[in-house]
């Protein structure tokens, strides 16, 4: 069996609420799926996460063209010739995001062939059901709504929820904290997720000031191109950090790992090189003590491939899911996700268990 044909389909979703992080904003998300048909007919899916427009045309210009003729059931073959066969060797960005979505795709053509689902090709299932958080809550003028939102999430019955800061000073974001903490009372696991927006000398007046509100984890303060300042960070702070979502492969996590920068790695499937060099990061962070909750914030295509992973890897904890109804969720998986005290079923549908359909295209297709 080869690869045939390697497409990419942008989806496009308007936001229905405000999605504003320390660096900007947006006011809609759109998405890179890959789809990857074999000689047989036989079709997978997977996505590129990061630059949609960027994605596509590198698939579309080169990448595509070299997955036609390889064997998708030889993943390692696969990730030679698309990241490390070239004479510029591409390290990082969005190359890297091309090609794990053709790898991701690859995946799932081999479940569909070998009729299981790709949890079981992955060492089997090791967890039947996931602990979950919840990343819908972004920064807003008004702490009150932003408190109101946290306790929409509540409602739903989880537990650990994020909330996105940093487009004001630490001071001046203390009180948007002290609302949802407030809110979610002292049993609810709260996350601080500044998306690289801070300073190191803003993140540690941020460390010291927001100490008090017993944070669960605070993701990404820093630029992640600085690494020997999120090491110093870490090693005067009292707070858990979380990073990795914009760290590629294998290399850059030992970077992170080895500086001792970070508490829990969140590699992104769609950004790291794909499921395999997922897994890699995976067995490499248990090497050092370091539990991995994956970067999971994309279209359900994302959501089935880190369910699977996870599924099937030990040190892998808490996934990431977005209950705002602006992805582009449900309506790709083969079966309805299963949500119940805040854990997710893991589906047994071979493959990824994801499908593209000509509705889905039609309605939030775009050229």
């Amino acid at each position: 069996m080869k690869i045939s044909k390697v497409q990419v389909i942008l989806l496009q979703k308007k936001l229905t609420s405000a999605m504003n992080i320390s660096r900007g904003g947006f006011d809609v998300r759109m998405d890179a799926l890959v789809k990857v048909t074999t000689d047989q007919g036989i079709t997978g899916l997977g996505e590129g996460v990061g630059d949609a427009l960027m994605i596509k045309s590198i698939i579309g210009g080169k990448m595509g063209d070299l997955a036609v003729g390889l064997d998708p059931m030889s993943i390692e073959s696969i990730r030679k010739n698309l990241i490390d066969s070239q004479v510029y060797l591409e390290r990082k960005g969005s190359v890297i995001c091309a090609a794990s979505g053709i790898e991701m795709a690859c995946w799932d053509i081999m479940g569909k062939v070998l009729n299981v689902p790709v949890y079981q090709l992955l060492g089997g299932l090791y967890r039947d059901r996931l602990e979950t958080y919840v990343s819908d809550v972004y920064w807003e003028k008004d702490p009150h709504a932003m408190a109101k939102n946290l306790e929409r999430i509540l409602k739903k019955g989880f537990k650990t929820i994020k909330a996105h800061l940093g487009c004001e000073s630490p001071e001046a974001d203390e009180k948007r904290i002290d609302a949802l903490r407030c809110t979610a009372g002292n049993e609810t696991n709260l996350m601080i997720d500044l998306n690289g927006g801070y300073t190191p000398q803003e993140s540690m007046v941020a460390s010291r000031l927001w100490d008090k509100f017993n944070l669960f984890w605070l993701e990404e303060p820093l630029n992640p191109n600085q690494v020997d300042a999120l090491a110093d960070f870490r090693s005067r702070s009292k707070l858990t950090i979380a990073a990795g979502e914009n760290e590629f492969r294998l290399h850059g996590f030992k970077q992170l790992f080895d500086h001792r920068a970070i508490d829990v790695a969140m590699p992104d499937i769609g950004r790291v090189g794909g499921i395999q060099e997922a897994r890699n990061i995976c067995a490499l962070a248990e090497s050092y003590g370091i539990p991995v909750s994956p970067h999971n914030f994309s279209s359900g295509i994302l959501l089935a491939a880190t369910i699977h992973l996870m599924a099937a890897t030990p040190n892998t904890w808490l996934l990431e899911l977005d209950s705002s109804n602006n992805a582009i969720y449900e309506e790709l998986l083969v079966a309805p996700l299963e949500i119940s005290n805040g854990l997710v079923h893991v589906p047994d549908q071979p493959g990824l268990g994801v499908e593209l359909t000509d509705e889905i295209i039609r309605q939030y297709g775009v050229e």
